[in-house]
């Protein structure tokens, strides 16, 4: 059986389950949060999966799958031991944050591996991935379109090279049964995602998108909460034989397109849309509603997520394109 604590977080004797918060000791501006947990210690020996949610605050179908997850698996059909940790982004969840988090209006998913003399958001995030995430063996991080986004289900991952854990992640990412998938950074993004950088630290990691608009649709949930057990199966975390689900088509890019001006955005598609090189996704007017740019796909492939507040900024995100090209 793994240890008795991980990281700060003390874990239930075996065959039980443990609710509590936890915090950063030793650093002023941390202690000022306590983050929720949720611990299941299996009854026999198994993998150590961590489960989180809401790295990005308003992001809610992810918290409340987590949740959920953490309060009906079963301890006595569990192997090894389940963390879940329903919400990483502390300050900005009653802030109904978009984004960033307010202690420092940065996206705490692009701040991986973080530095121990950092702001806070990257003391955050080497306190988190340096005492939680890479004592584990696997990592499933939850999300859902942000408040002002609608998206179509897919997951996310990484190749890092070693073909064994590779294999295991893509594994992970097979059995969570989206439609589609992303392993290629988006274009012009920072680095510093939680599941890619976990990789790159040994544990095999990936990411999973389902709902958004800030609503918790049912279907959203059952779709994430289905989707993690059947990993959890499928990798021996938990007892029972997995699902056989269709493996999502990967697609070749994760073209993200922002707008050059702003204004006011119409869109002329929808997520899960096929569109084309050169196709019109949209039109940007200004304040008395004259033209101000016509978007245009940048690729072919799958429209994954739209932004759906009107107001747009100069460089502000409008969609992306799952490309299928090539």
């Amino acid at each position: 059986m793994p240890d008795q604590v991980i990281g700060p977080i003390a874990l239930p004797k075996a065959g039980s389950r443990a609710t509590g918060e936890f915090t950063f000791s030793g650093d002023a501006g941390l202690e000022k949060y306590r983050w929720p947990f949720i611990a299941i210690r299996g009854a026999s020996d198994g993998p150590t999966v961590l489960i989180t949610a809401g790295i990005h605050a308003a992001e809610y179908t992810g918290i409340e799958a987590a949740i959920r997850i953490g309060r009906t698996l079963d301890p006595t059909q569990v192997r090894g031991t389940v963390l879940v940790i329903p919400l990483l982004n502390r300050p900005g969840f009653y802030e109904r944050s978009i984004y960033v988090n307010p202690e420092d209006n940065d996206n705490l998913n692009r701040l991986f591996p973080g530095r121990a003399d950092g702001t806070w958001g990257e003391r955050f995030a080497h306190r988190l991935l340096t005492e939680i995430v890479t004592t584990c063996d696997s990592a499933i991080d939850l999300h859902a379109g942000d408040l002002i986004e609608e998206l179509t289900p897919f997951v996310i991952y990484r190749q890092t090279g070693d073909a064994a854990l590779d294999a295991r992640i893509t594994q992970m990412a097979n059995a969570y049964g989206a439609r589609w998938a992303v392993r290629s950074a988006p274009t012009g993004e920072r680095p510093g995602s939680l599941y890619a950088v976990a990789s790159l630290n040994g544990v095999a990691s990936m990411l999973a998108e389902s709902g958004g608009r800030g609503l918790l649709i049912e279907a959203d949930v059952a779709r994430h909460v289905k989707g993690v057990t059947n990993i959890l199966r499928s990798i021996g975390a938990l007892a029972g034989v997995p699902d056989l689900v269709k493996p999502p088509t990967v697609v070749n890019s994760f073209d993200w397109l922002r707008s050059p001006v702003e204004g006011i955005f119409h869109p002329r598609v929808a997520v899960g849309h096929m569109v084309k090189k050169g196709d019109v996704v949209g039109e940007l007017v200004d304040l008395v509603g004259e033209p101000l740019a016509t978007m245009h796909a940048q690729t072919s492939g799958v429209l994954l997520f739209i932004v759906t507040s009107p107001a747009i900024k100069k460089d502000g995100l409008l969609l992306a394109i799952g490309g299928l090209d090539g």
